[in-house]
């Protein structure tokens, strides 16, 4: 699958949109098609390095539209249209 992760801290060129595994749905997870996501002010902190508890490489992103694809959840189907929040 693709990503945005980021390597290192510094500026916005340290986003790069790269192949990565796809995770394993784990019990009473759901992989989502992310269609769209924000970029938080928390965010901007662990690109930038100011957040010392993250580790790198990471992707970023904690809000998201999409649709699952795959789900352990029984109240979640393929196909079904989601919204993810921090929070």
């Amino acid at each position: 699958m693709k990503a945005i992760v980021i390597h290192e801290p510094g500026g916005p060129e340290q986003l790069k949109y790269e192949d990565v595994p796809k995770p394993a749905v784990k019990p009473g997870w759901s992989l989502v098609k992310v269609k769209a996501f924000g970029i938080n002010h928390s965010e901007v902190f662990t690109r930038q390095g100011l957040s010392p508890s993250v580790h790198f490489p990471r992707i970023l992103g904690i809000e998201c539209v999409g649709e699952i694809v795959e789900s352990t959840d029984q109240k979640l189907s393929v196909g079904q249209k989601v919204v993810s929040l921090m929070g």
